[in-house]
């Protein structure tokens, strides 16, 4: 794994089994692909604690790194989306964004959002934590090598950008976590054999002082 230069890699995630069958259960309870804002949730707080002390482990992550964000995503029949080529830009904040740099202030569901500076995006880590099987007919991530590094690709010219850099099928066994920059581009098709694709999505900063506060951080 190269994640310096590649922009993702996978990993164990250094979970038990007993808490991976407890993930598919409580994470996903509301029944709702792309659920957000699962911090709260016990269980998934011992898997972001888990996996971070690995990461921190292997290197990869500061022991003053905390997770920010986890999201479930899960593919099913009824929720059998696609996903355009894009960044991960936008992450939740305690309160609506005033500093300099942090832009397209929103409000969803009473949390807000908004992009924060490049030097902050480029400290974020996603580790998305496979709590199935996923193959090729499973419509996994894609990712396109290299691409954390070029900064901020406008929406218009990331299918472009993709084709020139190639793209990547992100195949992984249950309880694999797949590294990510938020910042490489990544897309997924609509799976072709449906069954479940159950994803949590943790997102880690390097845990450094901010001028804003994220809504939540472990």
């Amino acid at each position: 794994m190269n994640l310096a230069r590649d922009g993702y890699g996978f990993l164990q995630s250094g979970i038990e089994s007993g808490l991976l069958e407890t993930l598919r259960g409580e994470a996903f309870a509301a029944g709702a692909a792309g659920t957000r804002c699962l911090l709260d949730s016990p269980s998934v707080q011992a898997a972001a604690i888990t996996i971070k002390d690995h990461l921190v482990i292997e290197g990869i992550l500061p022991p003053a790194a905390v997770a920010i964000q986890a999201i479930a995503f899960d593919k099913t029949p009824d929720t059998n989306w696609k996903v355009a080529w894009h960044q991960d830009l936008m992450f939740p904040f305690a309160d609506k964004v005033s500093s300099p740099g942090y832009e397209l202030p929103s409000c969803k569901s009473g949390i807000h959002y908004a992009r924060p500076p490049l030097d902050v995006l480029e400290e974020l880590l996603a580790a998305r934590l496979h709590l199935d099987d996923c193959g090729e007919a499973n419509g996994p991530l894609r990712v396109s090598p290299g691409t954390h590094s070029l900064g901020l690709i406008p929406s218009s010219e990331a299918a472009a950008q993709a084709a020139v850099t190639g793209e990547i099928p992100c195949l992984a066994r249950s309880g694999e976590v797949l590294l990510m920059r938020p910042l490489l581009l990544h897309a997924s098709s609509q799976a072709s054999a449906p069954g479940h694709r159950r994803v949590l999505h943790f997102v880690y900063h390097l845990g450094r002082a901010m001028t804003e506060n994220w809504h939540r951080k472990i």
